[in-house]
């Protein structure tokens, strides 16, 4: 028998497939070097706020927010946000628009999918038995963006965390 708040997760994740790939072709579009994320930054705190999660930066470019539970257990969700200086030759509609950087390895579904996961989250928020961590790293190609999240304290009380992986 499947578990009614997991049938909800379910049901929650397959309606945001449209928002999903929307939030991915936009930071698509706009792809931006190691600790150059503003615009990146600036999309993911205003999609967070509007589904009242906390947020803060982080490494200068980064982002993390927090959707709080019940209880004092944290687990952290990270993705890259970080682009490539790689000239994009595709001809999508939502094609980089910066000439010489295109995301070539998938931290702009990165993106979207932990943006899609927090919408999921905050929605069952009060089912959630301690707090989910958010991290959107900067900088993850050559930029040591995990390293100042480290040192920054941020995995600090954090008992687990995933990250998505491309390649």
């Amino acid at each position: 028998m499947v578990d009614p708040a997991e049938s909800r997760i379910i049901e929650l994740s397959k309606s945001l497939s449209d928002y999903i790939v929307r939030i991915r072709r936009d930071v698509h579009s706009y792809p931006e070097l190691r600790y150059e994320e503003f615009r990146t930054a600036q999309l993911i705190e205003e999609e967070l706020k509007s589904i009242g999660v906390e947020t803060r930066r982080v490494a200068g470019t980064g982002v993390v927010g927090l959707i709080r539970g019940r209880g004092s257990k944290v687990v952290a969700l990270r993705a890259d946000m970080d682009a490539l200086p790689i000239q994009e030759e595709s001809e999508v509609p939502y094609k980089s628009r910066v000439p010489g950087k295109m995301h070539a390895c998938g931290h702009d579904a990165h993106v979207a999918m932990l943006l899609g996961a927090a919408k999921v989250l905050s929605e069952v928020r009060d089912e959630l038995r301690g707090t989910v961590k958010l991290i959107f790293q900067p900088a993850e190609e050559g930029g040591a963006g995990a390293k100042r999240i480290v040192e920054e304290g941020e995995l600090e009380g954090v008992s687990a965390i995933w990250a998505s992986r491309m390649g």
